[in-house]
């Protein structure tokens, strides 16, 4: 028979052999989140919290006294070491309590049935307390930032008011399209606007890119420098006008603020940190070469968005260039293997549900950049050809929040043109999955500056051209 010193001794010894961090494991964002924020950082800190019960016998006392540490309610201390459990039984190590099956509940149940009491076990929650719950979490970040906005600007007004305002935060977006076609200009355009002050109307944050193609760790560098200028002159120039408008008011009223002296007007209303070089300081690319090295990296990152949290820098968007590469190079290598084809499948499944809460967690924007595939397209008869549809198959598409599609619009804007110079062709942006907006599609360019709305003498031009081509 194992005394209780012995049973200690066995329990301390086994945590220091399976002390696991817990950012390797598939833990929810906001599990990690909690945890990490109260110093819980390996799954032996969590076995230590229950050791100190073992002389009593009892192992509600651990989770007790987690929940103290952690600040939450009992069945919520509950929820997160059977969640802990779970990824240490699928990884073949054993659970972080002495006793895991009877954790939170009297019932004796196993370990087989598990998980079917959870799921009998888990309380709905209604729609009105989900609501409060976000816009709880709104108010949490906004507290800690200067900035109101709950939209990234593009600076393309047709594409913005597409999308109700700018790419949404707390939500995963797809962006779909052809090579060349401006994904990665406008991801790039998105991760240089997110650090707009909030006094334009930006959320004034950092972004985090992961970078599987290389399209940023290179030449992307250059570029991001001549979107950083060209928002900073753009801001610059805006203030000068606002100071100008100003002016002439008071000029108007009696001749008061003549002496307003203009030339310090940037200087004035523009924070002094916001310069190309700080926005560039707050866009952070990890650079990954394949499908272990960018789920990890992904996976990790709940750590270093709450440690940019702690120090005033909070992350407001979050791009993949792109989600599908490196999978599509495993398939293709193993394209023979069924069980390959499943376990991507579950992969991105379970990645698509980790982005959403990580979205929704932090706050952030998501964006996922995808390439296009081809598909058999048949029609009632049986016949038909092929069509170009977004890669990653169809339950990726049904986890993204909104999805858009990125085209050329095969028509060249004359050179000259007053949106400030033409690097190619028009863009077309075609929103075909929002749960809060109706589709339909805007046209974008990409110029020397960034992305841009197409001038006023084009638009009609545009459309008419549109119209042809659908008839």
């Amino acid at each position: 028979m194992t005394t209780v010193a012995e049973a200690i001794n066995i329990t301390q010894t086994q945590q220091k052999l399976l002390s696991i961090p817990l950012l390797s494991l598939p833990l929810r964002p906001s599990t990690l989140t909690a945890l990490l924020r109260r110093g819980f950082a390996t799954t032996g800190d969590i076995m230590i919290n229950n050791t100190n019960t073992m002389k009593t016998g009892n192992d509600d006392g651990g989770i007790e006294n987690l929940a103290e540490e952690l600040g939450c309610s009992v069945s919520q201390s509950a929820d997160y070491v059977h969640e802990i459990n779970d990824a240490l039984y699928s990884i073949g190590l054993p659970p972080v309590t002495a006793n895991a099956t009877n954790v939170g509940r009297t019932d004796g149940t196993t370990q087989n049935n598990n998980a079917i009491l959870r799921s009998t076990n888990n309380i709905p929650a209604t729609a009105a307390s989900l609501l409060r719950s976000k816009l709880n979490s709104h108010m949490q970040h906004n507290s800690n930032s200067s900035s109101t906005a709950r939209q990234i600007v593009s600076f393309s007004q047709p594409l913005d008011m597409l999308l109700g305002g700018g790419f949404a935060l707390s939500e995963l977006t797809e962006i779909a399209g052809l090579p060349g076609s401006g994904k990665t200009q406008l991801a790039m355009q998105l991760c240089v606007d997110a650090r707009l002050p909030g006094k334009y109307g930006g959320v004034e944050g950092c972004a985090v890119v992961i970078d599987a193609e290389g399209s940023w760790s290179g030449a992307g560098v250059d570029r991001l420098w001549s979107l950083a200028g060209a928002l900073v002159d753009h801001v610059k120039s805006s203030a000068l006008r606002k100071m100008e408008t100003i002016r002439a008011k008071e000029m108007a009223n009696g001749g008061r603020g003549a002496n307003t002296d203009t030339t310090t007007a940037p200087e004035e209303l523009v924070p002094t940190w916001f310069t190309p070089e700080s926005i560039l300081d707050g866009i952070h690319i990890f650079r990954v070469h394949d499908e272990s090295e960018q789920t990890c990296t992904l996976y990790n990152l709940p750590q270093f968005l709450q440690e940019q949290e702690e120090k005033g820098k909070p992350v407001k968007i979050l791009v993949i260039d792109s989600l599908a590469f490196h999978y599509r190079v495993a398939s293709s290598i193993n394209s023979s293997n069924k069980g390959n084809f499943l376990s991507t499948t579950t992969s991105l499944t379970r990645m698509a549900a980790f982005l959403q809460e990580l979205a929704s967690e932090f706050d952030l924007a998501v964006l996922a950049l995808n390439h296009l595939t081809n598909k058999l397209d048949k029609d009632s008869t049986g016949a038909g050809g092929m069509k170009l549809v977004p890669a990653l198959g169809e339950s990726w598409a049904h986890s993204v929040t909104s999805r858009l599609m990125v085209d050329f619009y095969h028509r060249h804007v004359p050179n000259g043109a007053s949106s400030g110079g033409v690097m190619g062709e028009v863009r077309t942006c075609s929103l075909i999955k929002s749960p809060h907006k109706p589709n339909g599609t805007a046209c974008f360019m990409i110029t020397d500056k960034g992305i841009r709305g197409l001038p006023p003498q084009f638009i009609q031009q545009a459309e008419e051209a549109k119209r042809a081509r659908l008839n």
